[in-house]
Parts: C-alpha cells; structure tokens; sequence
C-alpha cells in the first residue's frame, strides 16, 4: 500500500512539474509577444511624419496607466 502511495505522489509531482513548465512557457510567450508588438511600434512611429510622431505618442501614452510605468517612461 505504501508502494502505491509513493508512486500516486511521483505523478502528482510530474504533474505539478509539468504544470509548472506550461506557465513558464506561457510567461515566455507572452514576453516575447509584447516585446515584438512594442518593436514594431517603435518602427511605425519611425516612419511618421509630420504629426503623426506625437499623436501615435499620445495614444501610446494614454495606454500607460501604472504609476511606476509612467514614471519610468518620464511621462
């Protein structure tokens, strides 16, 4: 009995393993999402012209809520 209770607890850690992985993976995704959309940003405002830079900035900005971003950014 305590042979199986010992096997029952190894997959529950595999599993709990396992899961931890996925949410790993997943914070990795979703860094590398936000990484390339904000590079792409970054392009299209390069490519602005006139007043297009500031109000594309604007809009950006507007998107920052977090007090601690938006001191960071000097905004």
């Amino acid at each position: 009995m305590a042979d199986l209770e010992t096997q029952i607890e190894q997959a529950q850690q595999r599993l709990r393993d396992l899961q931890a992985k996925v949410r790993k993976q997943k914070r990795k995704n979703e860094t590398r999402r936000l990484i390339l959309y904000g590079a792409a940003a970054l392009a299209i405002l390069e490519e602005l012209e006139g007043d297009q830079p500031d109000r594309f900035l604007t809009r950006l900005h507007s998107k920052i809520t977090r007090k601690s971003d938006r001191d960071f950014l000097n905004l």
